[in-house]
Order: structure tokens, then sequence, then C-alpha cells
């Protein structure tokens, strides 16, 4: 029987300009989406087909809601980050390093993360703490009470598992979470300060919101690159074996 091999090379550089062109191309489609939602008086709906158009338009673009195409491309991306922890996480259980378990658990967490990002499971957690004070409207959105908790706690946790990285990596990772985990706890925090005196309904809200979907898209799309350069300086070629090759 014929053994054929596949390869490509992953241009780690080339994948993050993408990623981030993206991310541009969707931020410009998103303003238009919210210029068209909050100020209708200022444009012309020539036909009800034109207006039908117009509200799919606003629905699929918009970066604050819900099962729309930022969500599935924020779901690819991080889908993507737990793929290359898991290969990561996979090859350290081989070496028998010290810190597999972290990557490992790097890997889930991602996946984790990709699963809420397409649920929106979060915002679950403010029914739980619904009776906690708001602070003047900085946890108007309750579900970030939990988001700190676990940020802290993380932290302790890979406290070590930072301090092991050489120095370009942990400027890398710590750049991807001060991105991802700003925009995520950071602006969700401005954004409840602003609606609990304005409301959420208003452009101005919707434009915060569109600051911390921006934040950890960069975040997540740097991430990306960091753990390919990181796979990249400890191995230039990776192959899955499958059948009958990987008995062998």
């Amino acid at each position: 029987m014929t053994i054929s091999h596949f390869s490509t090379e992953l241009n780690s550089k080339k994948i993050l300009k993408i990623l981030l062109g993206i991310t541009f191309a969707l931020v410009i489609l998103n303003v238009i989406a919210l210029y068209l939602r909050f100020f209708p008086e200022r444009y012309h709906v020539y036909s009800q087909l034109h207006e039908f158009f117009l509200d799919i338009y606003i629905d699929r673009f918009s970066m604050n809601t819900e099962m729309n195409i930022p969500t599935y491309f924020a779901t690819f991306q991080l889908l993507a980050a737990s793929i290359l922890l898991f290969i990561i996480a996979a090859w350290k259980k081989a070496q028998k390093d010290k810190f597999r378990i972290h990557w490992k658990g790097l890997a889930f967490l991602l996946l984790l993360f990709s699963v809420d990002e397409f649920t929106a499971m979060h915002e679950k957690f403010t029914k739980l703490f619904k009776d906690l004070p708001d602070f003047n409207g900085l946890f108007y959105f309750k579900w970030v009470i939990p988001g700190i908790a676990f940020v802290l706690i993380f932290g302790l946790l890979y406290f070590l598992f930072f301090l092991h990285l050489e120095k370009r990596y942990k400027v890398l990772f710590l750049t991807s979470a001060i991105l991802f985990f700003g925009g995520a706890l950071g602006f969700e925090v401005i954004g409840g300060r602003f609606a609990n005196y304005n409301d959420t309904r208003n452009f101005s809200f919707q434009m915060i919101a569109t600051v911390e979907e921006t934040l950890e898209l960069g975040g997540v799309a740097l991430l990306l690159y960091s753990l390919l350069e990181y796979m990249k300086g400890y191995f230039s070629e990776i192959r899955f074996l499958l059948g009958e090759e990987a008995k062998n």
C-alpha cells in the first residue's frame, strides 16, 4: 500500500495579518450597521424589500449581537487556539514536561471560551449575582463579578507556568491576555457604568461594545500568532499518523 503525505506551511505573520484584516473589516461593517440602526432618519428606505435587507444586514454584522458573523468568527478563532494548545499539550505530555497539565488546561479553557462565545453562557451568571450591589453601575453586568474572580484565580494557578516561559513568549502571551480580558471585562465594566445612566439602546453604548469585541478578537488573533511562533520555535514539522501507518 502506497503511503502518501500531505504538508502545508503555516506562516504565523501572514495568518495574524489576515485575522486582523478580517477584524478590521468586521468593525467597519459593524459601525455601518449601527449607523443604519440608530440613525434611520438620515437615510431613505425605498421599499419593504429594501427594509428587509437592511434588517438582515444590521442583524448579521452588529458585533454586540449573538449568533451572527462576528460571533462565528470569534468562535472560530477561539476554537483554532484551543486546537493548537491541544497539539502543544500532546507534545508536552510525550516529553513528560513539568507543565503539561497547564497546557492541557489552557486547551480546555479556550474550548470552553469558544462554546461560550457561541452560546453566551457567561451572561447566565447575572441571575446568580443579581442581588449584589452594582457600585454605581460598575457591576451593571453582574457576570463580570465571577469573571474577575476567575482571572485572579487563573493568575495564581498559572503564575509559575508564566515564569518558566521564555521572555519573548511571556510578552506575547501576557499581551494577548491583557487585550482579551481588557476587552471582555474592562470594557464590560466601562459599558456597564455607561448603561447604568444612559441605557444600552443607543449608539454610544454600542460603540463601547464595539471596542470590547475588537479587543477580544485582537487578543485571540495575537494568541494564535504566539502559539504558532511557540510551536515553530520547538519543532518545525507536525505529522498526524492515521490508520496502519500510525501503528508502524
